[in-house]
């Protein structure tokens, strides 16, 4: 009777030991949330970023408390190592909480960094599993760390500026997974630009450090070696199904005057066709469209007429999409993942034109693209309505 209570004691304690699993917790008040890393070269090596939100400055922020730098919500910490663990490591001895990367929304490459290769930036992601794998890249036209003096306007943190880039999607979007997965395939991606000062808003401190995107660098191998310009990058995003919505430009057929018109519901759906030696990429892409404003008095409520301005939007789009395709071919890199559908479809053709896919790519493959944009909404007004309501200039002269 002793051994068998002795043995259901001991069948009791069993679970509570594997409860026992608190000694190596860290606090939340113990850690600090990296939400952006800034990456650049310099004579000494790699230099380090690191923005930080700071909880205790939130409270008094958010009720309008204090009004000089000190009282930002956020801070930066920059140290230069060898390499990216090196400098990671000297900013973490310089804190007083345990750096996580759990809340890390993106990462700034600096284009001298880029140039020289991101095979550091795809070693520290792919070795430390708390990097968060949907956090978006972007590389800076000058130093990343320019991106600690942009003035904060619209939003509380900058790397809130950076998310609603992404999250409108006017420029690509591309982010840790990406870049991993690249590596699969020769290293070949697409990641948006920053620029700084070109434009800003005139009441603003720091006007000339103003942030904004300016087309996408083209990676090859790992490295950078071009850039697609802001139309090349609108058609890139075509083909990466990442359009959500955009304005476009075409001139009446009736009297040459800009008709501006927005984007929406985009699709595309891409098929690699494999005949012998002809290997194309069947592009079909599908919107719809509404007219922002017009300086033509081209009658849209005709269907002959609406039909011809569908036609010119449509060219203007393939356009885009051809000059896209044309920049990666020169460059001789697969930006747009277009092996993955030849790989996917024809599995055994595959592994004969892996070895000489990037010539192949450049020299031999077509790319068809095909747009059916429809224009379903013109706004309130329907008609040209100037025509009827205001007298022509001329006729009172």
């Amino acid at each position: 009777m002793y051994m068998l209570k002795l043995l259901k004691v001991f069948m009791a304690c069993i679970p509570i030991c594997m409860l026992c699993g608190c000694w190596s917790k860290i606090e939340v008040n113990d850690r600090a949330f990296a939400r952006v890393m800034l990456l650049d070269r310099t004579n000494e090596g790699i230099e380090m970023t690191l923005g930080f939100p700071l909880p205790n400055r939130l409270a008094s922020t958010s009720k309008g408390g204090g009004g000089g730098s000190s009282s930002k919500p956020f801070t930066f910490v920059t140290k230069t190592g060898k390499d990216i663990g090196e400098a990671f490591q000297k900013i973490q001895a310089d804190l007083t909480r345990r750096v996580t990367f759990g809340q890390l929304r993106h990462i700034v490459i600096g284009k001298e960094f880029a140039q020289s290769g991101l095979k550091p930036v795809v070693d520290f992601a792919a070795r430390d599993f708390s990097i968060h794998i949907n956090a978006y890249l972007f590389i800076s036209e000058e130093k990343a760390k320019r991106v600690t003096s942009i003035p904060i306007t619209f939003e509380e943190f900058p790397t809130d500026i950076l998310s609603q880039f992404a999250k409108e999607r006017q420029t690509i979007m591309v982010t840790v997974r990406d870049m991993l997965m690249s590596t699969y395939n020769r290293g070949d991606l697409v990641i948006p630009m920053l620029v700084f000062g070109r434009q800003g808003v005139a009441s603003e401190e720091n006007k000339e450090n103003w942030m904004g995107t300016d087309g996408a660098g083209v990676i090859r191998n790992g490295k950078m070696i071009g850039k697609l310009t802001n139309e090349e990058t609108q058609g890139a995003l075509w083909l990466l199904k990442q359009l959500n919505y955009s304005a476009y430009k075409v001139n009446s057929p009736r009297d040459n005057k800009p008709v501006n018109f927005l984007i929406r519901n985009a699709s595309t759906h891409l098929k690699a066709q494999v005949h012998g030696d002809d290997i194309s990429i069947q592009i079909e892409c599908k919107a719809m469209a509404g007219i922002l404003g017009t300086e033509s008095d081209i009658n849209v409520t005709e269907p002959t007429e609406l039909r011809k301005l569908e036609v010119l939007l449509n060219e203007e789009i393939k356009d885009r999409i051809r000059r896209a395709v044309a920049v990666s071919k020169t460059l001789k890199s697969d930006v747009f993942q277009f092996a993955n559908y030849i790989k996917w479809r024809y599995p055994g053709r595959w592994k004969e034109l892996r070895p000489a896919w990037e010539e192949l790519y450049a020299d031999k493959v077509r790319v068809d693209p095909k747009v059916n944009i429809s224009v379903k909404w013109f706004g309130t007004s329907q008609r040209p309505q100037w025509n009827r309501t205001l007298p022509d200039a001329e006729e009172h002269k």
